[in-house]
């Protein structure tokens, strides 16, 4: 099935309030989702006629600098302008956007200050390490669970983007070996609700948007390789 995907893009104003200029630290890396990625260059004047270094985040996967992509956010090397030398503290960032989900990616990554602002009603979030602490004690509890867990399932999906059909049955020959019972659920479109009428599941694993893990109890593969679940196994991500 081909798929269209249409950018929609915010045709309001955005001001910055004092409240945002007290928050941010002198080096700012500035980024966005797609809604809010027109207005990053005045936002930039505006950062930088207040005395602010900035620096425009670069993303791996995205189509235009400056935008985030939730599912591709990764270590930011951060570097001023003409100079190789990264940064490695005394900078924050500036997510100019929507939700959750972008900047607590920003943060887990790269456990550096992340400042939220929503344009629309001109709030001002920030996420600093509290916030990481309180998330990681969570994620910790996730993949405790699931390490003890006899019965697992696996959320897949067929999105283009998000299926991993690859890992997906690596996963499940690595989990056999183990001595894990596992069911595959596959779906476009995940309903938390009826997953919760499973009682034979102990665990769930989510294959598809790391964003899922906000929504519903499960742990995401990828961060099962990060723990080095899977160090005697050759697992292709």
């Amino acid at each position: 099935m081909k798929a269209l995907f249409v950018e929609v893009k915010y045709k309001g104003k955005v001001e910055l309030t004092t409240e945002l200029f007290d928050k941010l630290p002198s080096i700012v890396v500035l980024c966005s989702n797609i809604q809010y990625l027109d207005f990053l260059a005045s936002v930039r004047l505006k950062l930088e006629a207040a005395g602010k270094t900035v620096i425009l985040f670069k993303s791996r996967h995205g189509q235009y600098p400056g935008q985030i992509l939730g599912c591709d956010v990764f270590k930011f090397e951060a570097k001023l302008d003409n100079s190789d030398e990264v940064l490695t503290d005394g900078y924050g960032f500036l997510y100019l956007g929507d939700g959750l989900f972008h900047p607590t990616a920003l943060l887990f990554r790269n456990e550096m200050p992340v400042i939220m602002y929503e344009p629309r009603g001109k709030k001002v979030t920030v996420l600093d390490q509290s916030y990481l602490g309180r998330l990681k004690k969570q994620k910790n509890a996730r993949l405790a669970k699931f390490i003890e867990s006899k019965n697992i399932g696996i959320l897949v999906t067929r999105k283009p983007g998000q299926n991993q059909n690859r890992p997906v049955e690596q996963f499940r020959s690595a989990m056999a070996n183990r001595g894990k019972n596992i069911l595959v659920f596959l779906t476009d479109n995940i309903n938390f609700m009826k997953l919760e009428d499973f009682n034979c599941v102990d665990s769930w694993v989510n294959t598809g948007c790391p964003r899922i893990v906000q929504d519903f109890n499960c742990v995401n593969l990828r961060d099962l390789k990060e723990i080095g679940f899977f160090s005697s196994e050759k697992m292709v991500f």
